[in-house]
């Protein structure tokens, strides 16, 4: 079982439907939309960190930053979108009826070059040993 709740967070990047369903609150509608969209949702994700991280010439540096804070907010970001990558995992395998996620299945996974990896392209590249954690 799930918490709805924790696909309410303000600070997740969700689009389109999905982000109309978390402004009404409407636990059950916003995972069964996002569990039957994962492609479009991920993708969405996928260019949200490419363009992240352009912005910040890549993954933060501190000193790139003037602040902690403006440092931080960098990395804050970049996790929103790991954290909704994870749940977006976890509202595909509840809406598919599958078994609890355990290893890269669970974990938003990225490559060599930070590109965002959809659950296929995890379990591919982890039999390849090819697998970057973020």
């Amino acid at each position: 079982m799930i918490d709805a709740s924790t696909f309410y967070a303000p600070e997740l990047p969700w689009s389109g439907r999905a982000a109309d369903l978390r402004a009404q609150r409407a636990g059950v509608a916003l995972i069964t939309e996002l569990g039957r969209n994962y492609d479009a949702y991920h993708n969405d994700l996928a260019d949200r960190l490419a363009s992240t991280l352009a912005a910040t010439d890549g993954r933060p540096e501190p000193s790139a930053f003037r602040t902690l804070r403006e440092y931080l907010d960098a990395w804050g970001r970049l996790q929103a979108i790991l954290r909704a990558e994870h749940l977006l995992r976890v509202a595909q395998a509840v809406t598919a009826g599958k078994r609890p996620l355990t290893g890269s299945d669970a974990l938003p996974l990225v490559d060599g070059q930070d590109h965002l990896l959809s659950i296929g392209d995890a379990q591919e590249q982890a039999r390849s040993g090819e697998i970057v954690r973020p």
